[in-house]
This record gives C-alpha cells, sequence and structure tokens, in this order.
C-alpha cells in the first residue's frame, strides 16, 4: 500500500504546506519512469503536482529509499535528496526552493537504475470459448485432441484419468489441470464411480516463461481457487438465464484470477502466513493515518496518551508498539513535535504573542512552552522570532 506525504511516515523529510509558496517556482514536466539521479538542494524545497498523480523518491543518509504518493504540497528538509515519477501518463510538478538567497544544487547519480513497474496487468484471458459441466460414468474414454487454444479442467466429485503424451495423471475432487495449445490429451473414467468435472477452452496473452512451471501438473484446489471456480460456475449460470449486464466480464475476470493463483501457486511469498503480514501492515498505516489525524484536529488541546487509547479503543503497549514502529519515538514524543512545529508556524505568522500562542497549544505555562521549544530548535522561542525578524531572507 502507498504512503502519502500526508502521512507520518513522511515527517522525518519535511512538512507539508499550509499556505502558497512566496518564493520563485519552475513548472516541469515528467513523463519517464526511469529517473537517473535524485536532485539536492541546501534549502528546504516546497513540491506541489499541477498535473497528474507522481510519487516522491526520498533517500535517507544511508541510501536507503522511500516513496510517498505526492499530497498536498510537502516541503521537504534541506539536503534531501529526492526525484519524481509520474504514476500517469504524465505530470507537470512545481518545484519551489524556498529562499531567495542563492542556493547550491547538485545530483546523485544512481549506481543502478531505478525501475518503477507500474500497476498494470501483464496477462489477459482475451476470449472464453466455451465450458461445459460434464458428468461421466464408468467406462466414458474421450480418444483425445489437440487445439491451438487453452483449456483447463476442474474434477468436482470423483476421479478423471487423463493421458498427455503418454502419462497418466489422476485429478481427483477439487484437482484441477491446465491444458497448453497444441497439447495432446486423452480424458477416461475408471472404476464404477461417476466423475463431474468443469471445461473451459479459452485463449490468453501471456508470456510463455511465466507458465511453464504450470505444464503437466496437477494442483490441489486452494480455497481461493474453489471460491473462484464456484463463482464461475454460478455467474455462467446467471448470463445465461437472467442476461444479467456484464455477467461474461465477470467470467472472464474470474477466470484471469484462477490462473493468477496457479501462477502464484508454489511461489514461498504465497504462504497464508505472509499474506497476513500486508493486511496487518496496511490496517497499521491507516491506524496511524487517523490517529495523526486525530491529534491535527486536536492540536490545540492538552492531548494524552490516554485519551489517544480512548479514541481508538486500543491500550497503552499496543499505541507504543505501534509508534515505535512507525515512526521510532514515543507517543508523547510526537505530540510534542507535532505542537511544536504548529507553534514555528504561529510564530512565522506573526498573527499571536507567544504566551498566547503557549496558551492555544495547551501548554500550562509558558516557561515549560519556551524551554521545550528550545530543546526542539536551540532557540528559545522570543530569540526565534527576532532572528526571523531581523533577517526575512534567512531558509527556515
Amino acid at each position: 500500500m502507498y504512503l502519502k506525504t500526508t502521512s507520518p511516515q513522511f515527517l522525518k523529510y519535511g512538512s507539508i504546506a499550509e499556505e502558497p509558496s512566496r518564493y520563485l517556482s519552475q513548472r516541469t514536466y515528467f513523463e519517464g519512469k526511469n529517473p537517473t539521479h535524485l536532485d539536492v538542494y541546501d534549502a528546504k524545497v516546497r513540491i506541489e503536482v499541477l498535473e497528474g498523480i507522481a510519487i516522491l523518491v526520498l533517500q535517507e543518509e544511508f541510501g536507503s529509499r522511500e516513496q510517498f504518493v505526492i499530497h498536498r504540497a510537502p516541503i521537504l528538509n534541506k539536503n534531501t535528496p529526492f526525484t519524481v515519477i509520474p504514476l500517469t501518463q504524465s505530470a507537470v510538478i512545481e518545484v519551489s526552493v524556498q529562499s531567495k538567497k542563492a542556493v547550491k544544487q547538485s545530483r546523485i547519480e544512481f549506481e543502478d537504475e531505478l525501475n518503477y513497474e507500474p500497476i498494470r496487468p501483464k496477462f489477459s484471458v482475451t476470449d472464453i470459448y466455451s465450458y461445459y459441466y460434464n458428468v461421466k460414468g464408468k467406462d466414458y474414454y474421450f480418444h483425445g485432441e489437440s487445439h491451438y487454444n487453452w483449456e483447463l479442467t476442474y474434477v468436482d466429485t470423483g476421479e478423471l484419468v487423463t493421458e498427455i503424451d503418454g502419462q497418466e495423471y489422476t485429478l481427483s475432487s477439487q484437482q484441477m489441470m491446465l491444458y497448453f495449445p497444441g497439447q495432446f490429451h486423452k480424458q477416461y473414467v475408471i472404476g464404477e464411480k461417476t466423475a463431474s468435472y468443469l471445461t473451459i477452452m479459452f485463449d490468453m496473452n501471456i508470456r510463455s516463461a511465466d507458465v511453464q512451471h504450470m505444464k503437466n501438473k496437477v494442483f490441489d484446489c486452494t480455497t481461493e481457487l474453489y471460491q473462484l471456480t464456484d463463482k464461475f460456475i454460478r455467474h455462467s449460470t446467471i448470463m445465461e438465464e437472467q442476461n444479467v449486464p456484464y455477467a461474461r466480464d465477470l467470467m472472464v475476470s474470474y477466470l484471469q484470477e484462477i490462473i493468477i493463483h496457479l501462477i502464484q501457486y508454489d511461489s514461498p511469498k504465497n504462504d497464508q502466513h505472509s499474506l497476513s503480514n500486508p493486511i496487518q501492515a496496511n490496517f497499521e498505516n491507516e491506524l496511524m493515518n487517523e490517529i495523526n489525524n486525530y491529534i491535527q484536529r486536536n492540536i490545540f488541546e492538552p492531548i494524552s496518551v490516554e485519551d489517544i487509547c480512548d479514541q481508538f479503543s486500543i491500550s497503552r503497549s499496543t499505541l507504543q508498539g505501534l509508534f515505535k514502529k512507525n515512526l521510532n519515538m514515543p507517543p508523547k514524543q510526537y505530540i510534542n513535535e507535532l505542537k511544536m512545529s504548529k507553534a514555528q508556524h504561529m510564530i512565522l505568522e506573526e498573527k499571536y504573542p507567544i504566551t498566547e500562542i503557549a496558551l492555544k497549544l495547551g501548554f500550562s505555562s509558558i516557561h515549560y512552552f519556551s524551554r521545550k521549544f528550545k530543546k526542539r530548535y536551540g532557540l528559545a522561542p522570543s530569540e526565534f522570532s527576532q532572528s526571523i525578524y531581523k533577517d526575512t531572507n534567512a531558509d527556515i
């Protein structure tokens, strides 16, 4: 799941602009998906997407990179290496260096090419020519055929024997097999039991290398494969009897999902235990976003850890672990970081005296607020205010 520049994880790289830029800006048209370098400025940089959708690639001090979808207008900390990759066909980006003084610009060339792989289908089922639900009794024997389309056989009940290139394979209940174009194959039933099975004849555009491991292989149906096959059968009936709009599209979609699950069948990354990790990660990201939004909405209130736990019905230890894992800091420190950032912006706006800013942000005393501010920025609030007034061109 993508992170956005408004996600809490972005805060180590910069902040989000709260007002239009006062500095000169340059519009750049981005089209390529494979950038060759990162740009670096010794000043803060404001980035805004004017057209399209784009991701911001950021590099940390030790070379690791993170990607964020550009949401609103992020302001990067100075000396933060970055580049932009359009997710859409192209994107128009406005870049504004937040300084009126001369700024040094440099670049970091990639030692290895940065490749962005778009989210788009790698194959498609182009046609479903026919599909049958067969019920065959004892002594059934099909002498065989070969054709230039794909064929999928799924056994519902009983046993079906298939012979491919002289080799026999037995398909039992809830097993399936894929016949490749040009493969000569026979089918027959052995014994007294009846076999019922589904046959789908279809065509698809797919790379041969992606499916070679599926050749001459009997697959045990996972829960997902069984459910998809059941949906295919049910929607084929709906299409025939009720003429429901787009029922054919659903059949194609279900067949494509079946093929994808067969391709992924033996992949270690397809293990059920590993499948729970992305779900958990997405849940944690969404929960962190909700907690961050809650803190932002209540930034002028004295927010406590207990308040957050009550609001989101989670334990204190769960909250602490969530912040440690995602932000590498306890929630109380994160709240103070946001309050200090807000205080800095309010001082820059020159709308309120420092005492009132401290009270608005929920600090019990101006002295406590001043200590926290100085610890964060190296200057007391009054010193920070005076330094801004002395040099309006200073980088903040």
